[in-house]
């Protein structure tokens, strides 16, 4: 079976992004900033934080990784100041910022698929990964997105049997 590299990304990419943000439209917007019981179940993260760590991981590291089979650098092992740090800044964002801001990076992640050659995605360069191809890199994308949607989506389900108005 031949892969078609870049339907396949686009796919999973779109989907990804559509079950992190639905999970996040799930939970009442009065617990996107509030710690959960059980950090072992629900993560040691306020709902919102997962959704501000995708982007930025997805702004400052994977959209980089993408733009270097077009030629781009090689990222700065240091392109990410610390989280908690960048958190603090940041963290009163709304529902509507933090989901923008995700779409966006996301958006231009799809964007870039149609410049990549069938080559490109089993050609290894060097990343910060260490060597690795293309298609690597976009499997991590959205596979950390379906990490840290499992957590949104536990929360979903979690609350789903509470009373909540």
């Amino acid at each position: 079976m031949s892969t078609d590299w870049n339907t396949w990304f686009h796919y999973q990419l779109k989907a990804s992004a559509d079950g992190l943000e639905w999970a996040f439209s799930q939970i009442p917007t009065r617990l996107h900033h509030k710690l959960l019981p059980d950090p072992e179940y629900f993560g040691a993260w306020q709902p919102a934080r997962h959704v501000w760590h995708i982007t930025e991981y997805e702004r400052c590291l994977a959209l980089p990784a993408m733009r270097q089979w077009l030629g781009g650098p090689l990222p700065p092992a240091d392109a990410r100041e610390d989280e908690d740090a960048a958190w603090a800044k940041v963290q009163a964002r709304d529902f509507f910022s933090l989901t923008a801001a995700f779409r966006a990076v996301r958006q231009e992640q799809i964007d870039l698929l149609d410049q990549f050659t069938p080559a490109d995605w089993t050609t290894s360069i060097q990343t910060g990964w260490g060597p690795r191809p293309l298609s690597m890199v976009v499997t991590k994308t959205f596979q950390h997105t379906y990490e840290h949607a499992d957590t949104l989506l536990r929360t979903v389900i979690w609350l789903s049997h509470l009373d909540l108005p």
